[in-house]
């Protein structure tokens, strides 16, 4: 076959591809496809789309009678010609070698493109930076650093930008922070050498408890916010101005195993953090006068998470939360009704007298 003729035949089996909405294809569907073509024929195409890399065979699939691999990853940079490109504008805006551009070089051309302006703007900081010592500073001070934009990585995009390149945040000097505590203040109770401080996991009863802080022996009352309370308790001892101070944090959570595993998680947060975690037990009798409800069937048991927070809880009312759990059942904190929600703070203070 001659030359050009593989070449014509080899571009309808490029557009074809083009089109092909998979990452990878078997090479039965390419034969079926081209079934008019002799096998000779079809061999040379598919060997010529191997060798300008539009194709690359997957060994592990193993070959034909004729030597071609039985399974394909279409690169479709090259099934585009868009490796040709993305060297030139590489050359032409002089791209950092430190940034690895081989996603693109599998990606169709417009994907480069859309890309190319962020990707000059990291390459000139990169630049900039290579000869002087970069201090490692939060993701929104890097961002406005790189892109005059303080808000790019912290969006889906941004970070997605850094996967693509291969670039990990030490690889451009950030430290990540942590998120602040959503809480609120009782100045008077943050004067003593122990300070001690209500998590709720849900904003409904954050608010409920709210108007009564300053009536209680609490230095704070913490919105947990679900998993988040795990990831910025750290912040707890600087962000309420006592350093010096022993912090003990009481935690009420939904009695579900999602509540139950962020008390497990935060259990081992609060022991890096300088923060004594204690389960606020007068919430979770009260659960027990009630009914409880039905469902989560999702969620997975987590025997481990269950013994940290059990071991907090008298061998009863923990044996009655557990045969409820096992059946499904679960109590959310909005179980409690206003007046239960200040009888058990009253009950609070009582455990927290024991420290004064």
């Amino acid at each position: 076959m001659r030359k050009e003729e593989e070449c014509s035949l080899a571009q309808g089996v490029r557009d074809f591809l083009l089109q092909y909405p998979r990452k990878t294809i078997a090479l039965d569907a390419l034969q079926q496809q081209f079934g008019t073509f002799a096998y000779e024929v079809f061999h040379g195409v598919i060997q010529h789309l191997l060798q300008e890399g539009s194709l690359r065979g997957i060994v592990s699939s193993g070959t034909d009678f004729g030597g071609l691999p039985r399974r394909y990853r279409l690169i479709r940079a090259r099934l585009c010609s868009s490796s040709d490109q993305i060297q030139s504008d590489a050359a032409r805006y002089a791209i950092s070698a430190r940034l690895d551009l081989s996603f693109y070089h599998e990606q169709l051309l417009p994907v480069w493109q859309r890309d190319l302006p962020y990707i000059v703007q990291l390459s000139d900081w990169l630049r900039r930076s290579a000869d002087q010592l970069v201090l490692p500073v939060s993701d929104q001070q890097r961002s406005w650093d790189i892109f005059q934009d303080e808000k790019i990585l912290l969006t889906p995009e941004g970070r997605g930008l850094l996967r693509r390149l291969h670039l990990s945040w030490q690889d451009i000097g950030v430290t990540r922070e942590t998120e602040p505590l959503m809480m609120a203040a009782h100045p008077v109770m943050m004067q003593g050498a122990v300070c001690h401080h209500l998590i709720v996991e849900n904003k409904a009863p954050y608010y409920k408890l709210l108007p009564h802080l300053t009536e209680s022996r609490l230095s704070s009352l913490i919105f947990g916010s679900g998993w988040k309370i795990v990831g910025n308790l750290s912040a707890l001892p600087m962000q309420s101005g006592c350093l010096t101070a022993r912090h003990v944090a009481w935690y009420f959570g939904d009695m579900d195993w999602e509540g139950i595993r962020i008390f497990h998680a935060l259990s081992m947060s609060a022991a890096t953090a300088s923060v004594e975690l204690r389960l606020a037990l007068p919430f979770y009798r009260a659960l027990l006068l009630h009914e409880a409800a039905y469902g989560k069937v999702t969620q997975k048991p987590d025997e481990e998470a269950w013994t940290n927070l059990a071991c907090w809880l008298p061998e009863d009312e923990a044996h009655q939360f557990l045969h409820l759990l096992q059946h499904h059942q679960y109590y959310p904190q909005e179980t409690l009704c206003d007046a239960e929600w200040l009888t058990c703070g009253k009950e609070l203070d009582d455990d927290i007298r024991e420290f004064f």
